[in-house]
């Protein structure tokens, strides 16, 4: 259910909300305006009509909670792509390396966490919406280089990031830190166990990680596997 506050439509402050409940759009909304300053606000809870919303508006800005759906970031980084909306906020509920580094190569994203200040948030929306310019979360964004092949997320410290793995071997990390045995994780995934295996070891060298009983706990930190 879209929020309008009859303002005078402005297409440079023109902003889209995809949150997961009414209250926590309502509340967002009625922050935007007053931190923001943003002219026109609208909001959906559900994926789908959020999406027809972008559609129809052409926002500016969408702000999209990665929880609202299934693929839901995905889906909102086409929409910049089509040109349904302008810029693309994904605010997750606290800092995930993964999460960062699957849009760091999509023109038009940003990212940000609940955990930011509301000053940071503020202006860091301030400037999505009148410059167009992509920001980061603070707690990563030193991490992010700028490189010829675009930005990029640097290890931290010796510790290496999961961003560094391959689909196939975040698939079965996600699966073997849910508690799944390599024969599930074959089956499910229709490969060989001989396979499993081999991404296992090899995903667990990558990381660093020497214990099997460390891969949830990877997993888990940095936003592998929501719990």
């Amino acid at each position: 259910m879209p929020l309008r506050n009859g303002a005078t439509e402005s297409p440079l402050r023109t902003l889209v909300l995809l949150l997961t409940s009414p209250i926590d759009c309502e509340a967002f909304s009625l922050w935007c305006q007053y931190r923001v300053g943003c002219d026109v606000v609208e909001w959906a809870t559900n994926l789908e009509e959020g999406i027809e919303c972008c559609r129809r508006i052409q926002p500016r800005l969408m702000v999209i909670d990665p929880s609202i759906g299934c693929g839901a970031v995905e889906r909102a980084v086409a929409l910049v792509r089509e040109e349904s909306a302008g810029h693309l906020l994904v605010l997750d509920s606290r800092p995930m390396e993964v999460r960062l580094a699957a849009i760091l190569g999509e023109p038009g994203t940003s990212y940000f966490s609940r955990t930011a200040s509301p000053q940071a948030l503020s202006a860091a929306m301030a400037d999505m919406l009148l410059n167009g310019r992509r920001v980061f979360d603070p707690t990563l964004a030193p991490r992010i280089r700028r490189t010829e092949r675009g930005y990029q997320l640097d290890y931290a410290g010796e510790q290496r990031s999961i961003s560094i793995l391959s689909q196939r071997e975040q698939q079965v990390m996600r699966l073997l830190a849910e508690g799944r045995t390599v024969k599930q994780c074959a089956e499910m995934l229709g490969l060989s166990e001989s396979t499993i295996d081999n991404h296992k070891s090899r995903l667990m060298k990558k990381l660093g990680i020497h214990k099997s009983s460390e891969l949830a706990v990877r997993a888990i930190r940095d936003g592998l596997l929501i719990v």
